[in-house]
């Protein structure tokens, strides 16, 4: 029989890793490609949990499947807080209800250790397309349906999601194109191969600046400060046009519970910190840390509305 004190024993090793951790490079995986606003949160969150954790913070992209790579990878990594991923709600909740093949689950197979930041979209096209307005572009896509390109990073994405919702409200198709990254698809609208994209503004506000992409919306209740010209879909008439990129750190199942606090409590302390609020900030990136208990429930939420939205008939192309 085990007694208390042999099962106090036991558990020494493991409180022992717990209170040393971490003691060595933590890397953390971002399942898009370098360049695209996941990728730029995650290098700045990145930094700043290194700060707080006194160790290195390595960055690996592994794109492809639409996250669903990255995800499998973290899924089957050692659950010691050295392999984390710096997912969205998207590849969490969205890729489950597509036809891309998908080998995790997103109730079992994660720790959620906490939230970090939202960042809305701006709604944009080409300078060559001739909508000037979003009601113009709604128009021109219910004239001929796939007839407008779409450009994200991949199904499941958060710019796909935008254009999921976007057709959902509008009743319209659109035609979809995926790239590895949100920074490719926007070089794609902005030579004129795609027609359109969803993103943030730091990949978009250059380019909308210069007059090479034509700005005509931000899918957000109100204007940002990164873009405060630029209407938001609220005031359009657009109310439930919402689009954005949620993004949040995750390990694999079955991380020890002092280390996901001590990983949450960093993470607190660096949202909460004015310059990499500013950071954020500039990026179109509202931060905002939460409970494990919080970003797990934001996923079942989320699962269950995409769950819905892509049921059968109506799956992710």
């Amino acid at each position: 029989m085990v007694t208390l004190s042999t099962a106090m024993l036991l558990n020494i090793p493991f409180a022992a890793h717990a209170a040393e951790y971490p003691d060595r490079p933590i890397t953390l995986v971002v399942p898009f490609g370098a360049g695209g606003i996941t990728d730029l949160v995650a290098r700045a969150t990145g930094k700043a949990l290194s700060e707080q954790l006194g160790q290195s913070i390595v960055v690996e992209n592994r794109p492809g499947a639409g996250g669903n790579i990255a995800a499998d990878f973290v899924r089957r990594a050692p659950p010691d807080g050295y392999t984390l991923m710096f997912t969205t709600v998207g590849i969490l909740a969205v890729n489950p209800h597509t036809d891309v093949k998908v080998n995790f689950d997103s109730a079992k197979d994660f720790t959620y250790i906490s939230l970090v930041g939202s960042t809305p979209h701006l709604v944009v096209v080409g300078a060559g397309v001739p909508a000037k307005t979003l009601r113009e572009l709604v128009k021109l896509a219910q004239g001929k349906p796939d007839s407008v390109s779409v450009g994200t990073a991949g199904v499941g994405s958060s710019p796909y999601q935008g254009m999921r919702v976007l057709q959902d409200v509008a009743k319209v198709e659109f035609l979809h194109v995926p790239f590895k990254s949100g920074a490719e698809s926007v070089t794609n609208v902005v030579s004129g191969q795609v027609n359109m994209t969803f993103e943030a503004t730091p990949q978009v506000m250059p380019f909308v600046t210069s007059g090479k992409l034509r700005a005509l919306a931000v899918a957000n209740p109100r204007r940002l400060s990164t873009a405060p010209q630029v209407p938001s879909t609220a005031e359009l008439g657009f109310p439930s046009l919402v689009s954005g990129s949620v993004a949040g750190l995750i390990g694999p199942a079955g991380l020890d519970p002092a280390i996901v606090r001590k990983l949450n409590t960093a993470v607190a302390t660096a949202t909460a910190n004015p310059k990499f609020r500013a950071t954020l900030v500039a990026q179109g990136t509202e931060p905002s840390s939460s409970t494990p208990e919080q970003f797990r429930k934001l996923i079942a939420d989320e699962n269950q509305r995409w769950s819905a939205l892509l049921g059968a008939g109506n799956k992710a192309k």
